[in-house]
């Protein structure tokens, strides 16, 4: 099963998160859920210009065309990892033994029935299933939880941990409107970057498979280096090209983009638009997120364009920080978030509050947050949007969020890691629940003709348009708020999580 969502608040590219973060764990914060030592198993018939990180309707006229200020491009600098920050943690299974299929089966169900947020609903299992990831699926409370995954811990490590990907380095998107398989995002560090793939790009095949072989998932999983892999596709004006590209170990760039765009809105007042294009919250990231918002704040922005229309979550922690730096002064040491664990560990119940050490880097006051989104904008992101809004105006351009209020406590057993929903998360107000997602302010389609952060681009035309004049305008497209989630490639996971 391809991992999906995340929490961390995990929701990844190819899978989510990685722990702590930035300014460390919650406030208050207990012993996770550990697992019986031993259970029965139910019998068989019931049995990322980017700083690096090691990865249609009518309407008032749009505002006039912002001219474009590119704030400076830091030199490539490896982000620190910080110091590991206590959270809730399941106790590992052995290591060495215990890891045939009855064993595994056990553990696995043990640490179900005492963890997993919808505990009473467990599944009986199907100690007949094929593969332990069928078991783990098997056991999940469906339909409600359509987030639960597992992967393997190799996977999980090398994406949230240590900031890399093995493979090629893009993701793709159907446009409906032209009815093609387009180049969504390319990471800068990839192989595919070297070779030449750009946003924009419109895929005629790929190793032969058509978009359309290529849409149902007929292109084999890579997960080493040296795989050679050939791209026929043709650029925005129509000129064809051919890529051969080798998959390599690449490192991730969740920081893909921030600028400062100069415009006068409506009323005749100048405004200062940062905006910040950020894919996964990583703890790896968390350097990058400090120079680009204090690039920001000394660019002096007094309006904000958030990007997260390409982030499906991770760290809890590092999504606190985030808000932090958006929210400023007037949410400093308020309540970000809250998250719930199941009856059996409410020791493990976890608050955590807006970061107030981050002086150096707080945006000034904003009368409000404009954030692009997308139904792949999940997780650890609609956290950030859920625990600003009882401080500060979120406005949202885009697509309805993905709808995924709950999070994960990564266990790994085995050789596999192991994301089922343990607790679910709630802001300042109690509100949480966003199972069907945020519905956006201003509906617009993802123009993936235009890179991100270019001012005519469409989602962040409408943003800014929106910061002029205070309408969607005419660039605008009501009447569709959530889009088929058709990204395929590497990249487009969700997940949200605490370690």
């Amino acid at each position: 099963m391809r991992p999906y969502q995340t929490l961390w608040l995990l929701v990844a590219t190819t899978a989510a998160g990685c722990g702590g973060g930035g300014g460390g764990g919650p406030d208050t914060v207990a012993a996770a859920p550990a697992p019986p030592a031993t259970a029965p198993a139910p019998g068989p018939a019931t049995a990322q210009q980017p700083t690096p990180a090691p990865a249609p309707s009518t309407s008032p006229a749009p505002a006039p065309t912002p001219a474009p200020t590119p704030a400076p491009t830091p030199a490539p600098t490896p982000a620190p990892t910080p110091a590991p920050t206590p959270a809730p943690t399941p106790a590992p299974a052995p290591v060495g033994s215990g890891c045939s299929v009855d064993e595994q089966q056990q553990s696995l169900y043990a640490y179900m029935r005492q963890g997993y947020f919808w505990r009473t609903q467990l599944g009986a299992g199907n100690a007949a299933s094929a593969t332990m990831d069928a078991y783990f699926q098997s056991l999940l409370f469906r339909p409600t939880d359509r987030y639960s995954f597992s992967q393997s811990t190799a996977s999980f490590e090398q994406t949230f941990t240590e900031g890399r990907r093995t493979g090629y380095g893009y993701s793709l998107g159907w446009n409906s409107a032209a009815q093609s398989l387009q180049v969504r995002y390319v990471e800068p560090l990839s192989p595919v970057a070297r070779a030449g793939l750009v946003r924009g790009d419109t895929i005629i095949t790929i190793d032969g498979k058509s978009p359309a072989q290529v849409l149902a998932g007929e292109l084999p999983v890579v997960s080493t280096v040296g795989v050679r892999r050939t791209f026929a596709v043709q650029d925005v004006r129509g000129v064809p090209r051919v890529l051969q590209v080798d998959s390599e170990d690449f490192p991730l760039t969740p920081v893909a983009n921030f600028t400062t765009i100069a415009t006068t809105r409506s009323d005749g007042t100048p405004a200062r638009v940062g905006y910040l294009a950020y894919h996964q919250f990583t703890s790896y990231s968390s350097q990058a997120l400090r120079d680009a918002f204090g690039s920001l704040r000394t660019d002096n922005v007094n309006e904000l364009v958030l990007d997260l229309r390409y982030n499906g979550g991770g760290s809890v922690a590092v999504a606190r920080d985030f808000a932090s730096y958006v929210g400023g002064t007037a949410t400093a040491g308020k309540v970000f978030t809250q998250l719930r664990f199941n009856d059996l560990n409410q020791g493990s119940n976890a608050t955590y509050n807006f970061n107030n050490l981050l002086a150096s880097q707080l945006l000034p006051a904003l009368q409000r947050v404009v954030v692009i989104t997308s139904a792949d904008t999940a997780s650890a992101s609609e956290l950030v949007i859920n625990g600003l809004k009882p401080f500060v105006p979120v406005v949202l351009v885009g697509e309805t969020t993905f709808g995924k209020p709950y999070g994960f406590v990564p266990h790994a057993y085995c050789g596999t890691t192991y994301n089922a929903v343990n607790f679910d998360s709630v802001n300042a107000q109690g509100v949480g629940g966003f199972t069907s997602g945020f519905t956006p302010t201003c509906t617009a389609a993802d123009d993936m003709s235009r890179g991100l952060g270019d001012p005519l681009e469409r989602r962040l035309r409408v943003a800014l348009n929106y910061i002029v004049t205070g309408s969607c305008g005419v660039f605008a497209a009501p009447g569709k708020g959530r889009e088929p989630d058709r990204a395929v490639g590497e990249g487009t996971d969700k997940g949200m999580f605490v370690r």
